[in-house]
C-alpha cells in the first residue's frame, strides 16, 4: 500500500467553511435493501469456478513457472504454452488459522476462480516474539506452513516480498540506536548498509531452508513458490527525503560520482554553478537532490546513480538467491510508485517486472489511517479509465509484467466496474498475473461477516462479484489479447547519457494502451530485432536512423501530441479502419474490437464471445453483439455483463452468470457530503446494496428451453426469476429489490431447465 501525507485539519476545515454541507448517512429503505451475507461458495452452484481448469493441482506438478521464449510465463515441462496467474493478497493474521480453517479458505478460493496467493505483511506475526526477527516463530510457523501446504494442494501458486514490514530493532543493524526502524527506512538501509543487508540476508535463509513439514519441501525447493520480489515497494525515490539523512546513502552517491568523473573539476565543468564550492566527491561531501522531480543536473546524476545501485543490489540478492540458497523463483523487485525512463535499465536484471496502483486510494485527513478519510468517488470512465493504464510502460516486452497489488478501494462506489476494467486491460496487454490488493487483513473477516472496508474482498460482496468477470476475461481468456505492440525503445546508451530532465516512465499517450500492447523495450543496440509494429526511439544516443526500420516514427515519444501518435498508429495498420478511438473525447476503442472505452458517455462496453455488458449511467444501453447481449440500465448506474460458465459462446451456452452491480454500502455509513467523498464513519452491518433495475436481453439459441434463478452470495437459487422469450433472445429484469424481504439481488443464473 502507497505510504500517505496527512492533510492540515485547519485546511479541510476551511474548505467546509467555504462549502457548507449536510452530511450524508445511509440506512435501509427504498433505496438500500440489506443482503444476507454468505462467505463460502456453493459446490456446484453457477458462482463455483474450481471446474473451469484455472488450477491444475498440485501447484508445481508441472515444474517451476518459468519465462519462455516469448517472455511469457510458462511451467517448465511445456514451455510452449503460455501461463497466467489472477490471485489475491492475505495480510497480517490472515495467514495464520487453524488446520481446519486453512482448508476452508483454500477451497473457497479455489471455488472463487483464483489459481494464484500474494503472500504479504506476513513476517511481523510469523517472527512473533522472537530476537532476533530475523527467526521464526515455532507456533506461527506452523500454522503458515499448513496453509502454504493446503494452497499448493489445491493447485494455487505463490508470491511474496523477502521483506515488507518485519519489525527490525536498530541493534539487529549494529547500530546503537534504542527501539525499531521505520519500515520504509529499512527499505533504503539495505543497499548501502552491511548491517541491513545482512539483516535482509538472514531472513530470507531462515525462510527459504525452512522445510515445511506438510510438503516435505524447503521454500526454495518449492516450485509452487514462483515469485519473489526483493522488497516490497522499495524504489529509491520513494523515500529521498528520509535517504538523505543516512550518512551512507551520501558515500555511495559520492562514490559513485567519483567514479563517473575523472576528478571534481570534471564534474563542476558538467554541473556548473549547481556544484558547491565546498562539496567534493573525493570528500564525501556532495549531497543528493532535495527534489526527485526537479530540472537540475544533480537530479539527472542520482536518478542514474539510484538505477545503477538497484541493479547492482537486485543482482547480489539474485545471486544470493540462487547460488546460496539453491531458490529458482522468479525474482522482481521496485514495484511502486516513483517511475523514471532510466529504471528501465535496472529492470532488466529481473525476471519479470511488477507494479502496483490503486484509485480512490484513502487520503487521510487528520491522522494516518485513521477517520476521516477522502477519496475522489467519481466514475473512472468519465475520465477515460485510466487505472493502470500508465503501468503499461514500466513493462519490459521481452519479459512477463504482473500487478500484485491493484484495488478500487472501497467505499467507492465504483468498485464493481473498477475491478472488471483491471481484467480487461490485463486480457488486451497479455500480462502475466494479476493479484487484488487484499483478500483479507485478518482472520477473522474471512469467517465472520463483516462491514466493508477499503480494500478487503472477503467483506465486499460487491467487489467479489466484480472479480467474476475479470477472472472470465484474463484468465480464462475470453478477452484477445491485441495482436500488435508499440514500444518505446532504448538501448544502454541511451541510459547512459539522459537528458537534463529525466522524464516519468510513462508519456502523456499511455491512453493508447486501451487501444493496443504498449511498453518499453530496452534493445542491446539498435540492430538488434523488434517484434514491433510502430517503434519510438528513445534517441537520447541512439538516433532513430539506426535503427533502419520502417516501423520507427523519428519523434520523441516523450513530446509526441495525441494526434501524431493516433495518425501513426492507424497508418501502420495497428488497428482498421472505423476504429471508434477519439482521444480528445476519451473514446477508447481495442483493436479487437472487444473494449469500448466511452468517456463522453461514461460508458464500457465489453464484447466478446462468452462475457459479454458493461457499465452504463441509469437511461442508458450497452449494446454487445457480438456476445448477443443487451442491456438497459434503469434507475442506478450499474456495471451488469453476463458470462458463460461452459466451453461454449454465450450464445450456445448451456449455463450463463449474470451479474448486476450498483453499489453496496455498509449500514450507518456516513459522509461528510452528498457525493460521498469524505467518510466520517463506517458504519455496521448489514451490508446495504443500492436498488436499481436492468432489462438484460440475450440472444441464445432456443431460449424457452432456459430459466433465469436469482442467486444468493454463496451461488444458492433463491427464486426463479419472471422471463419472456422472443425473436431468439430471453429478457428479464435484474432487481436489486426484486424479493426484498428475502435481501438484495446482485446474481443471477441463467440455465437450460
Amino acid at each position: 500500500m502507497k505510504r500517505l501525507l496527512a492533510i492540515s485539519v485547519a485546511a479541510t476545515l476551511t474548505a467546509f467553511a467555504a462549502e457548507p454541507t449536510a452530511p450524508v448517512t445511509i440506512t435501509a429503505g427504498p433505496d438500500w435493501i440489506p443482503l444476507k451475507p454468505e462467505l463460502e461458495i456453493e459446490a456446484g452452484s453457477a458462482l463455483d469456478f474450481s471446474g473451469m481448469g484455472f488450477v491444475d493441482a498440485p501447484a508445481g506438478k508441472h515444474g517451476r513457472v518459468i519465462v519462455n521464449a516469448k517472455g511469457q510465463f510458462a511451467f517448465a515441462n511445456s514451455p510452449g504454452i503460455a501461463r497466467r496467474f489472477y490471485g489475491v493478497n492475505l495480510c497480517f493474521g490472515a495467514h495464520y488459522l487453524s488446520k481446519t480453517e486453512a482448508d476452508q479458505l483454500a477451497e473457497r478460493l479455489v471455488r472463487l476462480g483464483y489459481n494464484a496467493l500474494r503472500i504479504h505483511h506476513y513476517e511481523r506475526d510469523l517472527t512473533q516474539g522472537q530476537r532476533p526477527t530475523t527467526s521464526l516463530n515455532p507456533d506461527k510457523l506452523e500454522q503458515f506452513d499448513y496453509l502454504m501446504a493446503a494452497l499448493i494442494r489445491r493447485g494455487i501458486y505463490l508470491t511474496t516480498d523477502l521483506f515488507v514490514s518485519r519489525p527490525v530493532a536498530w541493534r539487529d543493524l549494529g547500530m546503537d540506536r534504542d527501539g525499531q526502524v521505520p519500515m520504509d527506512t529499512f527499505k533504503i538501509l539495505v543497499p548501502v548498509h552491511p548491517g541491513a543487508f545482512e539483516n535482509w540476508k538472514q531472513f530470507a535463509r531462515a525462510l527459504l531452508t525452512h522445510r515445511n513439514p506438510h510438503t516435505g519441501r524447503t521454500y526454495a525447493e518449492e516450485p509452487a513458490l514462483a515469485w519473489i520480489a526483493m522488497i516490497n515497494e522499495g524504489n529509491f525515490g520513494n523515500f529521498l527525503k528520509d535517504l538523505r539523512t543516512f550518512p551512507e546513502w551520501k558515500q555511495a552517491w559520492n562514490r559513485w560520482l567519483a567514479g563517473a568523473y575523472p576528478d571534481r573539476a570534471a564534474l563542476a565543468t558538467v554541473w556548473g554553478g549547481e556544484l558547491k564550492a565546498d562539496e567534493n566527491p573525493a570528500e564525501d561531501s556532495v549531497d543528493l537532490p532535495t527534489n526527485i522531480y526537479d530540472s537540475t543536473v544533480r537530479t539527472r546524476d542520482c536518478l542514474r546513480f539510484f538505477a545503477e545501485r538497484e541493479r547492482e543490489m537486485v543482482t547480489r540478492m539474485k545471486t544470493f538467491l540462487r547460488d546460496e540458497l539453491g531458490c529458482h523463483a522468479l525474482v522482481s523487485n521496485a514495484n511502486s510508485w516513483t517511475r523514471f525512463t532510466t529504471d528501465q535499465g535496472a529492470r532488466t536484471v529481473y525476471d519479470y517486472v511488477d507494479d502496483h496502483f490503486y484509485l480512490d486510494h484513502p487520503q487521510f485527513l487528520e491522522t494516518p489511517w485513521r477517520l476521516p478519510s477522502r477519496c475522489p468517488n467519481t466514475s473512472p470512465l468519465a475520465e477515460g479509465a485510466t487505472g493502470g493504464r500508465n503501468l503499461n510502460f514500466t513493462r519490459l516486452f521481452d519479459r512477463p509484467f504482473t500487478i500484485t497489488e491493484y484495488n478500487y478501494s472501497g467505499p467507492g462506489r465504483f468498485r464493481g466496474v473498477g475491478g472488471i476494467l483491471t481484467g480487461a486491460m490485463g486480457a488486451l496487454q497479455d500480462w502475466g498475473g494479476i493479484w487484488r490488493f487484499a483478500y483479507s487483513h485478518s482472520r477473522e473477516a474471512m469467517f465472520t461477516p463483516s462491514r466493508i472496508n477499503y480494500f478487503d474482498m472477503a467483506c465486499d460482496p460487491l467487489g467479489q462479484a466484480a472479480e467474476r468477470a475479470s477472472i472470465c476475461l484474463f484468465l480464462r481468456g475470453d478477452l484477445q489479447p491485441a495482436s500488435h505492440s508499440v514500444a518505446v525503445v532504448m538501448t544502454p546508451a541511451d541510459l547512459a547519457h539522459p537528458p537534463r530532465k529525466i522524464p516519468t516512465l510513462a508519456p502523456k499517450w499511455h491512453w493508447l494502451a486501451w487501444v493496443t500492447r504498449v511498453g518499453t523495450h530496452v534493445a542491446p543496440d539498435a540492430g538488434a530485432p523488434l517484434p514491433h509494429d510502430l517503434i519510438l526511439p528513445l534517441g537520447w544516443h541512439t538516433t532513430a536512423s539506426e535503427y533502419g526500420s520502417a516501423k520507427v516514427l523519428n519523434a520523441d515519444p516523450y513530446a509526441i501530441e495525441d494526434p501524431a501518435i493516433w495518425n501513426a498508429v492507424r497508418q501502420r495498420g495497428v488497428v482498421a479502419p472505423g476504429n471508434l478511438t477519439e482521444p480528445p473525447r476519451k473514446i477508447y476503442q481495442s483493436e479487437t474490437g472487444e473494449v469500448l472505452i466511452d468517456g463522453t458517455g461514461d460508458r464500457l462496453v465489453l464484447d466478446t464471445p462468452r462475457t459479454a455488458g458493461g457499465y452504463a449511467p441509469a437511461g442508458s444501453t450497452v449494446m454487445a453483439t457480438k456476445g448477443g447481449v443487451s442491456v438497459r440500465v434503469r434507475d442506478s448506474d450499474a456495471t451488469v455483463w453476463v458470462s458463460a460458465l461452459d466451453d461454449q459462446p454465450i450464445r450456445r451456452s448451456q449455463r450463463l452468470l449474470v451479474t448486476h452491480l450498483t453499489d453496496l454500502q455498509n449500514t450507518d455509513i456516513k459522509y461528510a457530503e452528498p457525493e460521498r467523498k469524505t467518510l466520517l464513519d463506517w458504519g455496521r452491518m448489514p451490508h446495504l446494496v443500492r436498488s436499481g433495475r436492468a432489462e438484460v436481453s440475450i440472444t441464445l439459441t432456443a431460449p424457452e428451453r432456459y430459466g433465469v434463478w436469482a442467486l444468493a452470495p454463496s451461488g444458492r437459487r433463491l427464486a426463479e426469476v419472471p422471463a419472456v422469450t422472443s425473436g431468439g433472445q430471453l429478457t428479464f429484469t435484474a432487481d436489486v429489490a426484486g424479493d426484498a424481504p428475502k435481501g438484495a439481488r446482485m446474481l443471477y443464473e441463467v440455465a437450460v431447465k
